[in-house]
């Protein structure tokens, strides 16, 4: 009687948000991997890492990246994975954070995870600490889940996934709308 009341929708909420994290993080890798050739450079525009680390850690970053979103999936690990995931995400939002102090809202934030080029906002930062406190709360809850539990709750990160890549690329294009002239109105037509 004196023990923990557990919710029983914990194990699905812990799954989904492995999932959502294991999403970003292996898209993100994918992007870098696919622009391998572009992704130093968008690194040493942040303008934090001497230029003899840009190349080392351009290199290394993208399967780490990927290491951690596989190892977040079957949540085995736990809470390393976490630990690891929330480091760099926490990592991402001070390199942001610091570049839109400095003014340098223009750069790409290296994100790679829609098809459209990400300039800095704040938005991308709360979202990195956001998603830092979502791993804080799966990883107080690192007991397995069953199979239909699992099954759900990767269904549920999935469709979160969906849901912030779809969000992030309507931002996208909203400022891009705003700029368009409008149709109809140049002068000899």
């Amino acid at each position: 009687m004196g023990g923990i009341v557990t919710d029983p929708a914990l194990p699905e909420v812990t799954v989904a948000i492995r999932a959502l994290v294991a999403l970003i993080f292996l898209a993100a890798a994918l992007g870098k991997m696919r622009h391998w050739t572009v992704f130093p450079g968008v690194l040493a525009n942040y303008g934090l890492l001497p230029d003899t680390l840009v190349a080392p850690v351009a290199d290394l970053l993208p399967p780490v990246e990927a290491l951690v979103g596989l190892l977040l999936l079957p949540g085995l690990a736990a809470p390393w994975p976490e630990i690891g995931a929330a480091v760099l995400l926490l990592i991402f939002a001070a390199a942001m954070a610091i570049n839109l102090m400095r003014g340098r809202r223009d750069i790409d934030c290296g994100c790679f995870q829609s098809a459209l080029k990400q300039h800095l906002t704040w938005t991308l930062v709360i979202r990195n600490v956001v998603l830092v406190s979502l791993l804080g709360i799966a990883s107080l809850f690192p007991g397995s889940a069953g199979l239909s539990s699992t099954i759900e709750g990767l269904l549920v990160g999935g469709v979160l996934f969906i849901i912030l890549q779809s969000l992030t690329i309507l931002w996208g294009i909203v400022p891009a709308w705003r700029k368009a002239p409008e149709r109809g109105t140049e002068v000899g037509s």
